[in-house]
């Protein structure tokens, strides 16, 4: 159906020279190889695409004058907008030019296309767009003014009866569904409502994986700046603001808590007019995740922005130290901060699921599995992985590596295991729900977390969730001596602990642990123990608890 629709329009012969754009599209590239086997293909990922510049995206698509150029949104692990990847086809030399939205689905971006739709739009939006911009400045200053920002700080809190919190999502990525994200917004809200609190879940989707005892509202971004996400999520930090408080005004939440995101600080702006604590939960700093992550055109907004968010809120509930420090140059009251890692439900990963099932769907009986489950990208250490099982699968042929999830570098790895003759014993799962991962972790005899540092050179700052389910199935975990990772993992204790990137080192910890139940038994149970008593969301809960009981300084 594919290959049929390229062909309504291109004829195969003619195509020499292809651009490539496949972001998570694992086939893609596979296939249009196989049916243009005399073609030169330039193929731009997504780490050839973060952090540069506008108009050097533009220079790069510019490059050459290719016959095809074809992008894809399938299967895309992120939230990307259509609108935007044509526009940045149109920009480039091709002679034609596709988006592949769904498996057999293909836009054609033809001159009329752009002509009478995408440039139309493209221009309102930009006029949209300036005009929300400018609000925005203006917001911030008469904030400031008004609430004595950045010196002035609000009394004493206490959490009032009725226990009601209004969790607040803006990143604009509400529907996604499986990952960190979606994992520590669902961990929270079952600590909140396990507290006893109602819970008013606000975002731009829904989230399915909610309990159905929360109230779910949903503020839609505006769909005509969908060419460009900072105009969008100026706009919606707007929108936010002025729909919030009608929201706030029927359901009276006696906390707010607000997952921090660039461009945004409405949440702080209601809060502090209404007198509603407001906890931020910063998993970074959103700017420096925008520069070198992605690509920030207005930095000057998005810093005041970050700093108006952060000064008004009550507490800043950062997941490591690596973050409070990222955070530094805003200077923040360090007495606002609260640690507050990642943690896992230990009722929904316990080690006594029964793994059977998918041990029998992968014809598993009497081997050592060894399990990974996050994305196939660079700094998730899934390349340091794979080189251990190839070196470790030599010496002992009972080992399997079960690796759950999906990413940029998973087709260059599963063609890397067939060239090996490894299939059997390297098996790609793909993404699996959330919902599932319990199984699939409790079908392994051993679990990896082989984080690698970033490749600029910063402090690691993460706080991988995944570290905790595994210490929550209570087994045994070979982890990266990196930053928290490092802190939580105690080598020979409850964890083996390994250099970042050393694939040699992991393939002989893995092979230490396949030859040896009682040690992996022993380092598993304590796992459990100290997961159970120091990494549970309800413990982040009563952090937070415990915080507002103490007198803002």
């Amino acid at each position: 159906m594919l290959i049929s629709e390229l062909t309504r329009h291109i004829d195969p012969s003619s195509v020499r020279r292809v651009l490539l754009i496949p972001f998570e599209d694992q086939e893609l590239q596979q296939f249009l190889e196989q049916y243009y086997p005399n073609a030169s293909f330039t193929v731009l990922r997504k780490h050839d695409l973060a952090g540069l510049a506008l108009h050097e995206l533009i220079r790069r698509v510019r490059s050459d004058r290719w016959d095809l150029a074809i992008a894809s949104l399938h299967a895309a692990a992120v939230p990307r907008k259509q609108i935007t990847i044509e526009l940045l086809l149109g920009l480039s030399r091709a002679r034609e030019r596709f988006v592949r939205v769904d498996t057999d689905s293909l836009v054609h971006i033809t001159s009329a296309r752009l002509g009478l739709m995408l440039l139309p739009q493209f221009l309102l939006g930009s006029l949209i767009g300036i005009g929300v911009v400018m609000w925005t400045y203006v917001s911030i200053l008469l904030i400031s003014r008004k609430t004595g920002y950045p010196t002035s700080r609000r009394p004493a809190i206490r959490l009032e009866e009725p226990k009601t919190v209004l969790f607040l999502r803006t990143d604009l990525s509400g529907s996604i569904r499986a990952g960190g994200s979606a994992s520590h917004v669902k961990g929270m809200i079952k600590a909140f409502l396990k507290a006893g609190f109602r819970v008013i879940y606000v975002a731009d989707a829904p989230l399915r994986v909610l309990p159905p005892e929360v109230t779910q509202l949903h503020i839609t971004p505006l769909t005509i700046l969908d060419f460009f996400d900072e105009f969008q999520l100026l706009h919606y930090n707007l929108r936010v603001m002025k729909q919030l408080r009608g929201i706030v005004e029927r359901f009276r939440p006696s906390l707010m808590y607000q997952r921090h995101a660039i461009f945004n600080f409405a949440g702080g702006a209601l809060a502090n007019r209404l007198g509603i604590p407001l906890v931020l939960e910063a998993n970074a700093s959103e700017v420096w995740v925008k520069k070198h992550w992605s690509r920030l055109v207005l930095e000057d907004l998005a810093t005041r922005s970050e700093a108006l968010a952060l000064q008004l809120a009550d507490r800043i509930a950062v997941i490591s130290s690596g973050v409070q420090e990222q955070l530094a140059e805003y200077r923040i009251k360090p007495e606002r901060y609260l640690l507050n890692p990642n943690g896992v439900d230990p009722d929904e990963f316990y080690p006594d699921i029964d793994g059977a099932p998918v041990r029998q769907r992968y014809g598993f009986t009497d081997q050592i599995v060894v399990g990974f489950i996050g994305s196939f990208t660079r700094w998730h250490g899934i390349e340091t992985l794979f080189d251990a099982a190839v070196i470790a699968a030599a010496e002992e042929r009972r080992l399997r590596f079960l690796l759950i999830g999906e990413g940029e570098f998973r087709s260059a790895l599963e063609k890397r295991s067939l060239d090996l003759g490894l299939r059997q014993t390297i098996i790609f799962t793909g993404l699996v729900p959330h919902s599932e991962a319990p199984g699939y972790l409790a079908a392994c005899d051993i679990l990896v977390s082989p984080h690698l540092g970033f490749q600029d050179g910063t402090k690691f700052f993460g706080s991988p969730t995944k570290l905790f389910e595994y210490m929550a199935m209570g087994k045994p975990i070979i982890a990266s001596r990196l930053e928290q990772i490092g802190e939580v993992i105690a080598d020979g204790v409850n964890g083996l602990s390994m250099n970042p990137g050393d694939a040699q080192q992991l393939a002989n910890l893995t092979l230490k642990l396949a030859r040896d139940g009682e040690l992996r038994k022993r380092l598993g149970t304590q796992a459990r123990k100290d997961v159970y008593w120091k990494h549970t969301w309800s413990a982040n809960f009563e952090r937070i608890q415990k915080s507002f009981e103490t007198p803002d300084l």
